[in-house]
Formats: C-alpha cells, structure tokens, sequence
C-alpha cells in the first residue's frame, strides 16, 4: 500500500512540475531563434494613459502620440533574458538622445526584479505593471512580447517572441518610428466612442508688459518737464496729459 501511495505521489510532483514549466515557455520554444522586428502596415490604437512604477524608484507615464513609444513585455525568468534586455539596452545607447522612449514592462514582484535588474546595470528603463493597466490597452498575449509605436500614435510593430536587437531591420524600424512627423498625433490617436475632441484654447490677446506701459510713462513725464523747462508747450506730450500751469 505504502509503495504505490509514494508511487502516486511522486507522479503528481512530476505532472506538477511540467505544468510549471510549461507556463515558463510562452512563444519563444527551444531552438527559436531571435527575428528582427516586422514593419506592419500602420494601425491607429485606442487612446490610454497609463502610469507606472520604474524600478528601482520613480514613476513613468506612457501615452501614445507624444513621441515614438517601444514597449518590450520581458519577464527576468524567460529564456535569454539577459541576452535580449542588454542587447535593448546596447540598442537604445546607441541611438540619438530623444528619438524614442523605450520601455521593459514586468509582471513580476519588485523585489525579484529591482535585484536582476541592479546586476545587470541597465539603463533602459524597467517597469512594473502589477494591476496590468497597460496590459489593457497593449494586449501581451505571451512574453516576450514587442510593440512599436510611431510619433503619431499608430502600431507600427506588433511581435511575439525574442528579438534580434542589434539587426540592421530592427534599428531601421527603430528609426523610423522616431522620424514620422508628430503633427498628426491628434488624429492617429482614437477617442473612446462618443467622446469630442476639445477644440483649442482662443489665443489671449496681446497685452503690455509693465517694461512697455512703464517706458510709456517715462515719456509722457520727458515731455512735460521739456515743457516746463523751455516755456513753450510740447505738442506731442500735451495731447496726453493737460499742460503745465506753472509754465502758462
């Protein structure tokens, strides 16, 4: 009887232990090999507005149409997770200060990830997104997983699986989203149903400084000591102020 109770048992622990795994590996399976990024035809993306925590402190806020946007779904146990956080990391040194904001978004605890991510000196920034609130607006159906957003808010990529950071399509692409003209930001990026588009405050009217109003009375002052001064009346000032009893 003991026998086969261990027997049962030690079969639950293996059958538990391969389901464990398995939820380890999403997409990229064993011999998949890193792709660059697709380009796909531009698709305009639902409106969002999401704030995160970076680790190790501090708050990111994420909203498309503001600047090209990369967003990297990275988990620090999936497979060559350093090899593909510091090729990011290499890629986003080596482009031009401004040109894109890059994103490494986790779902696991703070603790684990704060320590990976200290070992490896990143300066990518790392995320959390524990109430997955960004996760709603950009699905991430397995991880890793990559989205690339244009200046104008449009999908630009969508990828499953590891990639090739360090390709020259990948930098290309990369490029490209941080190049497209920012002016058509506010119509790439949808509204939710039945909400309008504010329009634009007016332009204030031009007002006077007080340099401007000051510098004016300084003038008018000029003309009626001149006035005083000379015995004679200073037509430009006198259209102004009244004339200057004392010189009458």
């Amino acid at each position: 009887m003991r026998p086969r109770v261990a027997a049962f048992l030690l079969l639950l622990g293996v059958l538990g232990l391969l389901v464990w795994r398995a939820e380890l590996f999403t997409v990229a399976r064993p011999g998949d090999r890193p792709l660059p990024l697709a380009r796909l035809e531009r698709e305009p993306l639902p409106a969002f507005d999401v704030s995160l925590p970076v680790v190790p402190v501090g708050v990111e806020r994420l909203t498309p149409g503001h600047g090209a946007l990369l967003i990297h779904y990275w988990a620090p146990w999936e497979r060559d997770s350093r090899a593909q956080v510091t090729a990011l990391d290499s890629l986003l040194r080596t482009l031009p200060p401004g040109s894109i904001r890059v994103a490494v978004v986790c779902f696991d605890p703070f603790p684990s990830v704060a320590r990976y991510a200290a070992r490896l000196r990143l300066t990518v920034p790392v995320m959390l997104d524990l109430r997955r609130s960004l996760q709603a607006a950009l699905p991430c159906p397995s991880i890793p997983y990559t989205w690339l957003l244009d200046a104008g808010g449009r999908v630009l990529a969508r990828q499953p699986g590891e990639v090739d950071w360090l390709a020259a399509g990948t930098r290309e692409l990369v490029l490209e989203a941080g190049r497209t003209d920012a002016a058509d930001s506010t119509a790439s990026v949808s509204l939710p149903p039945g909400e309008a588009r504010p329009d634009p405050p007016p332009a204030a009217p031009p007002q006077a400084g007080p340099a401007s109003a000051s510098r004016d009375q300084a003038r008018a002052r000029v003309g009626v000591r001149a006035a005083g001064g000379s015995g004679r009346t200073n037509q430009r000032a006198s259209s102004a102020w009244p004339p200057n009893s004392a010189a009458l």
